[in-house]
Parts: structure tokens; C-alpha cells; sequence
């Protein structure tokens, strides 16, 4: 009888494998993954320059916290923070603040900690109420946001919005007192890719704050446009530290940042806005280091990644990449327009394309999914949170490796396959 040679892949093998027999064995159950370029929903980069590739491989066992050792990698850590406040508009280059993290969700906790520590130390500095603070935002916000309300002790005053392109402005402004931490405004949804009127709320914040003596700020979420706003020609929004009460924004390098999973970038308007009693010394390695995140270890690879990123590109580099996503996402845009079937819901700011069916109501939309999903072609389905009746959308999320070729292939996917299930239902 033949010996069966097949790995155990439950439980913990008594014996080792070869490593060319495990990564084939891995290799051949990842095969049943969908293909990750054609992952039309996902914001996150998949292909980055070989030499890129070729120094993540080289760097993989670099512990980044560890500065004593790494002295040039957390010098380059620092260079980028500057560079993104320089591309963020920080009004005094001689007091940045900033750090890297796992990606948004972290970034986006730690400011909001830093937020609540300003809060908190201003209430006690000037004998003022400490009842439970709180954080206002729309229910467009990243799920981040209501973690953050729960793991720290905070209320969340989510406001809900009333169509797909509302914002719930004088709703916003009417939950703020006291006790309000901030205000979180985003630069790109992840639902419709709207930016929210962060000018006309800084303005609207402003005047609150001067006739209540209150000092709420706010906190932008631009993981989304972080890595696109500032590139785009067109683009005359001011949503950056050019507005006077916004405090904190927060990247992601790992979207249009052009760099693999899992990098993101909070930058402050000012080393005074991150709170000292947040940042801790320790002294577990070669020498004491300063530490202001949640986790402590970390790869320095994606870090090393993001500059290699911003070298290669430049300016002009992000600029013409961003140009072509946006130029391929009209494209798209024109070509559901025309062919009546499809109705596009977004605002056409950013290369993010969100659309709905025309007669969704005869066509089942997971259904729809699975036809393009036959065709490789992967696109989420999913409801807007809101107080009106929920919608089923869909998004294209165009990266730099998706080119005109594949978009109109895809235009042509999803006019057919909307076309054959409308037909099959006459």
C-alpha cells in the first residue's frame, strides 16, 4: 500500500517537511484565493518595482522599534514623516509630530487618544466639567471609529446621513459641547469616496468654539485621498493642515501610497498636539526610545517600502499615476453612463468608481456578483449606513496596475452580464 506523504495541515506535525514540499503545499491551497490583481474592491496595493520587492525581502527581519541598532532606518522613518507634512501643508516645519502604523485603524486611534489627553488636560486646567468626552462623525466613518469609542471610553455621537450624497452638517454641529473630544471628518469614504465639506466645518467649528470658549478640533481620515489630494491638478478642496482646526491626519501608504499592506502615517499639526504624558520611554534594548503606538514591534520592511516609493515616483511620479487612475476611472464612469444600465453614484473626485444598479429591483446583485466573479472580476457588494432605505452598491477601486485595456474589458463584463440577467427575467 502507498505511504501517504500528504502534510497535516490542522494540527501541529510531529515531524518537519522539506521547504520546497510546504511551499507547495501552501502555494497549492492559496491557488484557491481569487486573484488579488483583479480585486477591484480592495484599496490596498498589490504590485510594487521589483527592486522594491527586492529590499521589503532584504529588510523582512528588521524590527523597526528597536532604534539603537536601527539608527538609519528610523532616521528615514523620520524624513518621511516631514515629507508628508510637507505635503500635508504643516504650518511650522520646525515642530513636526508624526509616526507610523499598522495601517489607518491605528493611526486613527492613537490621534484620537491624543485628542482626548488635550481634551481631558485643558478641562482639569481650567476646572471645567471631565463627564464622559465625546466624538462626532458621520455614519460614513470606517468602523475604526466606533472601536475607538468603545475600547477608550468614549461616546459616539454618530450622525447618520439621509441620502448617498449628504453630509449631516447642522446635525454635526448641534451634537458638539463641551465634552467633545473632536470632530472626525473624512477625506474619502469608503462607501461612496465623498470628501466631506471639512473647509465649511472648520469654519462652522471655529465660530462655535470662539462663542463657547471650547477648543474642539478635528481630526481628518484621509486614508483613502492622503496619497491623492495632494497630487491632484484639479482638486481646489482645502481639507489639510491649511485649516486652522485640523489637528491630525492620518494616510494610508498602503492605498495609493503605492506600498503593500500594512503601512499607515498619522501626521500632527503640531509636536503640541500629541500629548507627552502618551508618549513612553522604556528601556528593553540597547537604549531608552520614545514609543507612541499601540503595538510595539513592527517590521521596518513597509516603512523602508514607502521610501523607496516616494524616491522612485517623486511628485511628478504620484501626480501621473494618480492623473491615470483618474483619467481610467472616468473612463469607466462614461462607458456605465452610457450603456444605461448602471447608475454612478460618486462624486468623481478620486479614482474610486461607485455605482448601482438601474433596475436592481429585477436583477438579484449577488447574483450579478457571482456572473463577474465567473469572469475573475471581484467587486463588493454593500449597503451606505444611514436613517433611508438602504441601497446595494458596488466600487472599482482603480489602482496603477489596472490599465485602460482591463477597463474597458470590464465595462464590457459588466454591461453583458447585466444585460443576460435582464434579458433572462423578460
Amino acid at each position: 500500500m502507498k505511504k501517504n506523504n500528504a502534510i497535516s495541515l490542522n494540527n501541529f506535525p510531529e515531524k518537519g517537511n522539506k521547504p520546497a514540499k510546504v511551499y507547495k503545499t501552501i502555494c497549492s491551497e492559496l491557488d484557491m484565493d481569487g486573484n488579488v490583481h483583479l480585486d477591484l474592491g480592495s484599496f490596498s496595493t498589490t504590485i510594487m518595482n521589483p527592486y522594491a520587492d527586492k529590499l521589503i525581502l532584504e529588510q523582512l527581519g528588521k524590527n523597526f522599534i528597536d532604534y539603537g541598532e536601527y539608527a538609519q532606518t528610523k532616521k528615514i522613518h523620520d524624513r518621511i514623516i516631514a515629507i508628508l507634512s510637507g505635503i500635508l501643508n504643516v504650518p511650522n516645519c520646525k515642530s513636526i509630530q508624526g509616526t507610523s502604523t499598522l495601517g489607518s485603524s491605528e493611526a486613527i486611534h492613537l490621534a484620537l487618544l491624543a485628542h482626548k489627553w488635550h481634551w481631558k488636560k485643558r478641562q482639569q486646567s481650567l476646572n471645567l466639567s471631565t463627564a464622559k468626552p465625546n466624538i462626532v462623525y458621520s455614519s460614513n466613518a470606517h468602523v475604526c471609529w466606533d472601536k475607538f469609542a468603545l475600547y477608550f471610553d468614549v461616546e459616539p455621537r454618530k450622525i447618520s446621513v439621509s441620502s448617498l450624497h449628504s453630509y449631516p452638517l447642522q446635525e454635526i454641529l448641534e451634537s458638539i459641547d463641551e465634552n467633545t473630544i473632536c470632530i472626525g471628518a473624512i477625506a474619502g469614504n469608503t462607501y461612496t469616496g465623498g470628501i466631506d465639506p471639512i473647509e465649511e466645518l472648520n469654519s462652522k467649528i471655529t465660530e462655535i468654539n470662539s462663542k463657547n470658549n471650547w477648543d474642539v478640533g478635528i481630526h481628518v481620515d484621509a486614508a483613502i485621498s492622503g496619497f491623492v489630494l495632494p497630487f491632484l491638478k484639479t482638486q481646489k478642496k482645502q481639507w489639510d493642515f491649511r485649516l486652522s482646526l485640523v489637528r491630525s491626519i492620518n494616510l494610508s501608504g498602503h492605498k495609493f501610497g503605492l506600498v503593500y499592506p500594512g503601512i499607515g502615517w498619522l501626521i500632527f499639526r503640531d509636536a503640541f498636539f500629541l500629548p507627552k504624558d502618551l508618549i513612553f520611554s522604556s528601556h528593553y534594548l540597547e537604549k531608552p526610545i520614545e514609543t507612541f503606538t499601540l503595538n510595539y514591534s513592527k517590521g521596518a520592511s513597509m516603512i523602508l517600502a514607502q521610501y523607496f516609493s516616494i524616491l522612485q515616483h517623486g511628485i511628478s511620479g504620484y501626480k501621473k499615476i494618480i492623473k491615470n487612475c483618474s483619467k481610467i476611472a472616468q473612463t469607466i464612469r462614461e462607458n456605465l453612463r452610457q450603456s444605461d444600465c448602471f447608475e454612478v453614484v460618486d462624486e468623481g473626485i478620486l479614482p474610486v468608481v461607485v455605482f448601482k444598479l438601474k433596475s436592481s429591483g429585477s436583477i438579484d446583485l449577488y447574483e450579478f456578483q457571482l456572473h463577474l466573479k465567473s469572469k475573475n472580476w471581484m467587486l463588493p457588494v454593500y449597503d451606505i449606513p444611514g436613517n433611508f432605505e438602504p441601497e446595494k452598491l458596488m466600487r472599482i477601486v482603480i489602482k496603477e496596475n489596472f490599465n485602460s485595456v482591463m477597463a474597458l474589458q470590464l465595462c464590457n463584463d459588466l454591461i453583458s452580464v447585466y444585460q443576460n440577467l435582464n434579458n433572462d427575467r423578460l
